[in-house]
């Protein structure tokens, strides 16, 4: 009996080998892609809760001292008896300089990029509010969800009156 065996693959196996390991790289790709995407976004979020942290810790220190506080659109300006501090909003961030006492200092603080910020002057004469808000119109799939959501809310007041 002369049997002769076959030693190696046929066409159809490699291409069906190739086909399952197209799929599961295609598979593996998309789910590192949609991770990467999600702990950048988790980044942003988490320096964005560190950010109003700092800045209302920052703020009530300044008020602290505060001898007047001025309200203009986009500036904030704080005067204590050695030192004019500046708040001023561009965009999604808040810059802090702080000028006179010893040497100027100057802070920057970023929120994220959909992020709203804004000066009210309070009801009360010593009252101004930083409200930063988030704005999801972007990512609103219905006309009733909210296009914008409040974060946070900042408070502060001086001990002398507050000029709106």
């Amino acid at each position: 009996m002369n049997e002769s065996r076959r030693h190696g693959y046929i066409m159809l196996d490699t291409l069906i080998v190739m086909t399952v390991i197209v799929v599961v790289l295609s598979t593996t790709s998309v789910w590192v892609f949609k991770t990467m995407r999600y702990s950048t976004e988790v980044k942003q979020r988490t320096a964005h809760v560190r950010n109003i942290s700092r800045i209302s810790h920052q703020l009530r220190s300044d008020a602290r001292n505060a001898k007047s506080i001025t309200v203009d659109d986009k500036v904030v300006k704080i005067q204590t008896d050695d030192r004019a501090i500046e708040y001023t909003i561009k965009s999604n961030e808040l810059h802090r300089e702080a000028s006179g006492g010893d040497q100027p200092h100057r802070d920057d603080f970023q929120f994220c990029s959909n992020a709203v910020l804004e000066w009210q002057a309070g009801d009360s004469a010593n009252v101004v509010t930083l409200n930063i808000h988030r704005d999801f119109s972007k990512h609103s799939v219905s006309k009733e969800a909210p296009a914008k959501r409040l974060d946070s809310q900042i408070r502060i007041g001086a001990a002398a009156e507050v000029l709106p």
